[in-house]
């Protein structure tokens, strides 16, 4: 039997924010090389010396003070001094560092997007750009293959051992593009007088990437991350946090603290551009988080990420001498009933994956999206093709064992198949969106 998968959502808070200037290009996976020190010169050429003549004639003995200084040619030769490196503050070695990469961009391609048209581009040398139909900043990167517990989703090349994506383009343009599409900064992690998780407007990450085949292949951010203890994928949105800028005399920013490379966090980070709302530890023996290997492409795979902010629902107007789905129990089975049909149909197709990414957003937070398949496939294939089904009762209510009040029907279907005849139980809800979709699929 399959359980019924239903989570509560969360969401951040909203504040504001000021507008960012757009920087210059970083680069691709590997970090850059350390340049050489400047204005070292090379060692002096040694000439041959001739051999002074034998004589016997003895030299006066003078004191130290009388004696004169030694000819160049009589001077032993020097020992060849390796070149000292230029010292450098962690500042400056950073840009070093980024100055580097940006020498060496790597092609990643054009975005994996429905409408080109639609892009903006934000930087004349970064690849990012902005979707303001359809709510996204679209940027460009690359996997990468974490050596340690995760301190980001994305970050910079030269961090690479502890992301899942390495980017080529700046937080602070990123933090602009958020801001022409919508969304709110909040606030980092603050840590005094108590702690205080990141706040701001939630945003969902989009992957998406080519196989082997050359198809075009797609997946939430949180798919690729996996808790340590449990295994199982992360289940929370990122929020806007917005790192700290700093501004000069007349107000415009000097530097924005994510440009470190503080991108897009899964620890608490107090310069995060985003993070996740929770505590995260810093220690690498404390983190909570690595890269879920089984399912991130392989190493140095081109990857777009759509970030697009989610916004609360705004409640439906009232209908004036009528009552609403939620209001109207009758109502709320009818509309119910209609969101089921489809989705079952999609079922008897065997095009689970399609089921799943129709189905509510607490279902889906549930259920990952490869489980979801695996356990359907394996109930309904002994079972064979569906020849009939026949509702045998409906039900509304506003809460349901370990789900938040809300407004649910559940549906009782009579359902032959080739091989047997079983019950599905269908459970339909109404979304933050007043849609109605399915949160819970069992069958017995």
């Amino acid at each position: 039997m399959i359980r019924t998968w239903t989570i509560a959502a969360k969401a951040g808070a909203l504040v504001g924010a000021g507008v960012l200037s757009i920087t210059a290009l970083l680069a691709g996976c590997s970090a850059g090389q350390e340049k050489s020190p400047a204005n070292v010169q090379p060692p002096p050429v040694a000439h041959a010396v001739p051999k002074p003549e034998a004589t016997t004639v003895a030299k006066p003995v003078m004191k130290v003070a009388d004696q004169p200084p030694p000819k160049p040619a009589d001077e032993p030769k020097p020992a060849k001094a390796k070149p000292t490196e230029k010292a450098t503050t962690p500042q400056e070695a950073f840009r070093e560092d980024l100055e580097e990469m940006a020498d060496k961009p790597r092609d990643l391609g054009t975005p994996l997007v429905d409408a080109n048209a639609e892009l903006v581009r934000l930087s004349a040398e970064q690849p990012v750009w902005v979707d303001k139909k359809n709510k996204h900043v679209v940027l460009l990167g690359e996997t990468c293959k974490a050596g340690y517990p995760l301190e980001f989703f994305a970050t910079y090349s030269n961090r690479a051992y502890e992301s899942v994506v390495a980017v080529n383009v700046k937080p602070s343009t990123i933090h602009a593009g958020l801001l022409a599409v919508g969304a709110k900064p909040g606030h980092p992690a603050r840590f005094q007088p108590e702690f205080s998780p990141p706040t701001g407007t939630e945003i969902a990450i989009e992957v998406r990437w080519k196989d082997p085949q050359g198809q075009v292949q797609s997946a939430r951010a949180q798919d690729w991350i996996r808790d340590i203890k449990t295994k199982k994928a992360l289940d929370l949105n990122w929020v806007f946090a917005g790192s700290i800028a700093e501004t000069d005399s007349s107000g415009q920013i000097a530097s924005y603290q994510a440009d470190g490379g503080d991108m897009i966090c899964v620890l608490s980070l107090p310069s995060a551009m985003l993070d996740l709302p929770r505590r995260g530890y810093g220690a690498i023996e404390s983190r909570s988080f690595e890269a879920f290997a089984e399912r991130v492409p392989r190493e140095g795979t081109p990857v777009t990420l759509l970030m697009k902010p989610i916004k609360p629902a705004k409640p439906s107007a009232p209908q004036t001498g009528a009552k609403t789905a939620a209001q109207d129990p009758a109502e709320a089975e009818k509309r119910a009933i209609e969101a089921a049909g489809p989705w079952l149909a999609l079922i008897d197709q065997g095009q689970y994956g399609k089921s799943w990414e129709a189905a509510s957003d607490r279902f889906k937070d549930a259920a990952e999206r490869r489980d979801f398949i695996a356990k359907l496939n394996d109930a309904r294939k002994p079972l064979g093709n569906a020849k009939s089904r026949a509702l045998l009762s409906k039900h509304y209510t506003t809460s349901l064992p370990g789900a938040p009040d809300g407004h649910y029907v559940i549906l009782k279907y009579q359902t032959v198949f080739e091989k047997k005849a079983a019950v599905e139980t269908v459970t339909s809800m109404l979304d933050k969106d007043r849609k109605w979709r399915i949160s819970g699929y069992s069958i017995k």
